[in-house]
């Protein structure tokens, strides 16, 4: 092995966080059980396999420089780690340590096969951590000081929209209650100011919770859970152009809109609903609907169909993705699995089975594909848009929640995939920095 390799091992432990001061303190540990027998011993294999090649990371599997390299990056919640997929052939090409993690790392539209955005944004508490596709490095923290944080990348790459403060778990009448707000970041890697805060709007105690944008990146959607209302925020220049009421609630309670997706044209905004009470009334049970809005003018959203109980839904979804034809909305119900929605019908079509309880995904750069991280078994359902069904299952780390694709894959880095078997079993590096999830399988700091 040579002595002159000038391999240097990644930094986790200096980042500036809140992370730990905003950690919910019911987070579930996946290791409280334990660690299974079958995960010891790969953990306890890989750990061997790569110790040998510890000295000097092989840089060689650099891509970014030639050909698309499709690819899925997985964020495990529970060991702070990233699965890396061939979203070609769906196999496991490496498990790296990170340090950090994500539930709802959105970017919708600078992913696709023909986009050669590098950038992963992650939601943290106390804000937004950019890291390398290429590296896993960090390039830049976007200090929010709100716990909660939902990002969106503009289509053009330009800007990173955050929507801060917003959860249906909030007060509903507190002493003294923030300000919450919205945030416009340099996106742009090659800007002098990126990752820098180019803009905000305080939005008073409304709780703004998820972000979307339409396919031209002039308008974001919000939803103001503790106001009940949708916003629509004008990207350049940066404010609210307006503001629409929820609608009226499927049962007892109030509507609490909380997360939205906007389809790839620009029609359909779908909005997940919590149907019930602020901060969590146990006498008026969260029953949850989905509701659809058309947005084809964006300044004056208008609710076309709401789904409920009554029409089939199983269970309250999370969130959601459309496909790239905007035939059918993915929604993901914790406990239940993937429920599919007919965009032509607004019908509650199929409930997918993907072997556990999910909370979020995204799709393959081909569009094809959603990659389904599901938290209690440990590996990403794979669905195929065309048969709607899932037609693979690929292993990953700890409790994965989120996923994103890219078209660029990390270099090789031994000492990052020992950290990564080592975290496996249960060994703790950095400060298990939290990050905001919406159901009690996520483990969440």
């Amino acid at each position: 092995m040579s002595e002159n390799c000038g391999c240097e091992r990644r930094d986790t432990a200096a980042r500036p966080s809140k992370g730990s001061d905003l950690a919910n303190a019911d987070r579930r540990n996946p290791f409280a059980d334990g660690v299974d027998r079958r995960r010891l011993l790969q953990a306890s294999g890989a750990v061997g396999a790569t110790t040998a090649l510890a000295g000097c990371s092989d840089e060689s599997d650099a891509e970014g420089d030639g050909d698309p390299a499709p690819t899925m990056f997985v964020f495990n919640n529970g060991d702070r780690t990233v699965s890396v997929i061939d979203a070609d052939t769906d196999e496991l090409l490496d498990t790296a340590f990170l340090g950090t993690t994500a539930s709802f790392p959105a970017n919708q539209y600078t992913t696709e096969l023909d986009a050669d955005y590098d950038v992963l944004w992650l939601n943290v508490s106390g804000g937004v951590r950019a890291i390398d596709q290429r590296t896993l490095d960090e390039l830049a923290f976007v200090e929010t000081g709100y716990g909660p944080n939902y990002p969106n990348v503009t289509p053009d790459g330009q800007h990173l929209l955050i929507a801060s403060g917003g959860t249906t778990g909030m007060d509903p009448d507190p002493d003294d209650p923030e300000s919450h707000a919205i945030f416009r970041v340099d996106a742009d890697r090659d800007s002098d100011t990126f990752g820098e805060v180019t803009g905000e709007i305080e939005t008073g105690y409304v709780g703004p919770c998820d972000m979307t944008l339409g396919p031209d990146g002039e308008y974001a959607f919000v939803v103001d859970v503790a106001d009940e209302a949708l916003r629509v925020v004008g990207v350049d220049p940066f404010e609210t152009v307006a503001r629409i009421d929820a609608g009226e609630p499927a049962g007892d309670g109030d509507v609490l809109p909380f997360m939205c997706t906007a389809t790839f044209d620009g029609q359909y905004l779908l909005v997940e609903n919590g149907e019930g009470t602020l901060g969590g009334d146990p006498d008026v049970p969260r029953q949850g609907s989905e509701s659809v809005w058309d947005i084809s003018d964006p300044e004056n959203p208008e609710e076309v169909a709401k789904v409920t109980r009554d029409d089939g839904l199983p269970g309250a979804p999370i969130t959601s993705e459309i496909d790239p034809n905007n035939d059918a909305a993915y929604l993901f119900i914790p406990g239940e699995g993937v429920g599919v929605i007919d965009l032509e019908t607004f019908e509650y079509e199929a409930t997918l089975d993907v072997g556990g309880s999910s909370i979020a995904a995204a799709w393959g750069p081909n569009r094809e594909k959603l990659y389904v991280p599901v938290q209690d078994a440990n590996h990403v359902a794979v669905v195929d848009h065309e048969s709607r069904s899932v037609i693979e299952t690929v292993e990953t780390g700890e409790a994965p929640t989120s996923a994103i694709a890219g078209t660029v894959r990390p270099q090789g880095d031994a000492v990052a995939s020992i950290q990564a078997s080592l975290a496996s079993l249960g060994i703790a590096f950095g400060d298990m920095e939290a990050t905001f999830c919406m159901d009690d399988h996520c483990y969440c700091g």
